[in-house]
Parts: structure tokens; C-alpha cells; sequence
């Protein structure tokens, strides 16, 4: 009897134990695991600026001016406008003159300017030199060869006349800018076959093509239009749209010394940048509007391998041109909006300049050319 008693308490004693431990261990939740989500990382946003002006030149009366006891000083005709040339990532002007020192110093028609000029030019911030205009043969190719060096020596780069100098590709930023020139004409002087960049449509399509796999973004520059005509003419805004139809990503104009509006060119699923004459930038032309020129700022954007033209600005310019103290002419480019900060602008003159001005920072709306087909 009390073996009996005995198990059936030791059976109830384990049953309490057991009760007891299942109480005691914790419970445990199974979760399955989430699926980890990797982000991609955007590509990065790189950025480079652009700086484009039209011609510079230099009469006889500006490389007077600048004459110095040990020889010539050009910088000064820039210093006003220096920051904004300097600043960008690549300053490009159209050099319309040419070097040639077995040659007497000339201007117009036949342009020869001193060394000096590429040092004040280089001095400024400026990268690159167009030299496809119709003075590029002005001193023959002894001439044209001559300034191509002089140019490469004061560290800028010739593109458009010469052999080496066809095209340009420049990396700046990460973004390959790729820079071709063209003139329509060289004042009927001679020159070797395709030695001078010209106006023509079946190579510029060549030459566009062979750059597109090599850049990022496509500046043309043409030398094209009518002399201080400020109106677009048919023919030379078919050019330009053509030109952008072939793969420029921007088309900038020189040649008029008139400045004239852009326009914004919807092709190719994009719209391109066409200045049709950014004007001069630095001469000493004294017909009405030759004074005036315009600065077209660029800024291009890349990410990954989509490359846009992210903003731009027209910037106009005025030459101011005066006599100081010394009873010496001078001669600065000034930004047409800072013309109230100087006392040698007449107020008639600062009205003509606010009005050319506000003109040629205006897209272009001509009806007759807005509406012009391009085949």
C-alpha cells in the first residue's frame, strides 16, 4: 500500500516538474527573413562651363594704342571683362587675324598683328582659338602656320586651318567637349585643298560623325552671314539648323561683326543652342551696332551617359572706347549692363546700348525663319 502511494506521488511530483518547465522556457517567434533591397546610386552629376565670343580683331589704330617702351600690352582692352573669361572651365574666341613676323604689321583687308596679341588674349583666360575665318590666309600658309604655333606656345588651341588643327576634344570635368570651325569663304586667296575648315555640308556631316563617339557634347562654330546684316537670312539659318540636324549640340555664329538673336532648335529630340552672331568682341569698327557683341555661356551637364546643355545666358558687350588723361585712346569691353557704372557713356549712347541690349538676349521669332523647313 504505501509502494503504491509512494509511485502515485512521484508520478504527480514529474507532472508538476514538466508544468513547471514549459512555463519557464520562453516561447520563440519563427520570422522569416525579410528580402534585403539594395538602392542604386544615381551617377553623379558632373558640370563644366562654356565662355564663347565672337571676333576678335585688331586694326592698326589698337596695335598703336597699345604700343609700350619695350613693345605691345593688349590685356588692358580685356581687363574689365577678364573674371567672366577666366572663370569658365573653356573660353573660346574667334581669332580673326593672323602672326606672321616676316611681315610687316597690317590691317584690314589683310590682317597681320604682333605676337603680342595671343599673350594678352592667353593672359585673359582664353582656351581656344578659332582660326577658320576669311582672314585665315590673310599672310599665306607661312602665316597660318605661324599663328597655329604662336597660339599652341602662349598654351591656347587652334582649331580650323592646318592639318593637326581640324577638330578639337577638350576633358574638362569628366565632360569631353568636342569643337569644330568653318568658314564660307576665305576672301577668294589660295590655300591648300581641305588645309582651311570650310563651309561644307557633306564634310561637316563627316566630321560631326567622327567626333560623336569620342565626346560628350559638340560645339560648331560658323563663320557665315551677311556683313552687319543683324537679320538672319534664309539661307544662313538653314545652314545653322542643318549643322544642328547632323549632331552639333550647339552652333555659334561669327563673321556679321553685328551681333543677332539665338534661338532654341528643337532636333533630334533635344533643342539645340544656335547663336546666329555673337558680333565682335574686340575691333575698331565704328559703324553702328559693330560695337556691340554678346557672350554665350554654356553649361553642360553629364549623368552617366545622358549629356545636356543645362542652362545658358547671352551676355551682351559694349567697346567702350575713350581718351584718357593723356589725351590717349583706349579701348576696354565692357558688360553692357554695368555701362551706368561709367561717365564716358553719353546718355544717348547708354539708350542705344540698353536697346540692342534687350534686342539680341530675345530668341529669335521671325516668322519667316522660325517656319523654314530644313531638308
Amino acid at each position: 500500500m504505501l509502494k503504491k502511494l509512494i509511485s502515485v506521488l512521484l508520478i504527480l511530483l514529474s507532472i508538476l516538474l514538466a508544468a513547471c518547465s514549459m512555463q519557464l522556457e520562453p516561447a520563440v517567434e519563427v520570422v522569416s527573413p525579410s528580402p534585403v533591397v539594395i538602392q542604386e546610386k544615381e551617377p553623379e552629376v558632373l558640370e563644366a562651363t562654356v565662355l564663347a565670343v565672337g571676333d576678335i580683331m585688331f586694326h592698326l589704330p589698337q596695335v598703336t594704342e597699345a604700343r609700350t617702351e619695350t613693345g605691345y600690352d593688349f590685356g588692358l582692352s580685356f581687363e574689365k571683362i577678364k573674371n567672366y573669361i577666366s572663370s569658365a572651365d573653356v573660353a573660346i574666341a574667334n581669332f580673326e587675324t593672323t602672326v606672321n613676323e616676316k611681315k610687316a604689321l597690317s590691317g584690314y583687308p589683310r590682317f597681320n598683328s604682333p605676337p603680342e596679341v595671343l599673350e594678352g588674349i592667353s593672359r585673359t583666360g582664353f582656351d581656344v582659338m578659332v582660326t577658320a575665318n576669311n582672314h585665315s590666309m590673310d599672310t599665306g600658309v607661312e602665316g597660318a602656320e605661324n599663328t597655329a604655333a604662336l597660339i599652341k606656345k602662349n598654351n591656347m588651341i587652334p582649331v580650323g586651318v592646318g592639318e593637326n588643327n581640324k577638330s578639337v576634344i577638350i576633358d574638362k570635368n569628366g565632360i569631353k567637349l568636342g569643337l569644330l570651325a568653318y568658314t564660307s569663304s576665305i576672301n577668294g586667296l589660295k590655300a591648300p585643298v581641305g588645309y582651311v575648315n570650310m563651309v561644307d555640308e557633306e564634310q561637316i556631316k563627316k566630321d560631326i560623325a567622327a567626333l560623336q563617339d569620342k565626346s560628350d557634347f559638340i560645339i560648331v562654330y560658323l563663320h557665315a552671314g551677311v556683313e552687319y546684316n543683324r537679320d538672319v537670312e534664309e539661307e544662313t539659318a538653314k545652314l545653322f539648323r542643318t549643322v544642328a540636324d547632323l549632331g552639333a549640340d550647339c552652333v555659334l555664329g561669327s563673321h556679321p561683326h553685328v551681333a543677332r538673336k539665338s534661338e532654341l532648335y528643337h532636333t533630334r529630340n533635344k533643342q539645340v543652342l544656335i547663336n546666329y552672331s555673337m558680333g565682335n568682341f574686340l575691333s575698331n569698327q565704328n559703324d553702328k551696332y559693330t560695337d556691340i557683341g554678346t557672350m554665350t555661356r554654356l553649361v553642360i551637364r553629364k549623368q552617366g551617359e545622358n549629356t545636356t546643355l543645362g542652362n545658358y545666358e547671352i551676355m551682351p558687350t559694349y567697346r567702350l572706347r575713350f581718351r584718357d588723361a593723356d589725351g590717349k585712346t583706349k579701348r576696354r569691353i565692357i558688360l553692357a549692363s554695368d555701362i551706368d557704372n561709367y561717365s564716358h557713356i553719353s546718355d544717348k549712347e547708354k539708350m542705344y546700348i540698353r536697346e540692342v541690349k534687350y534686342e539680341v538676349t530675345q530668341l529669335l521669332k521671325d516668322e519667316r525663319i522660325s517656319e523654314l523647313e530644313v531638308e
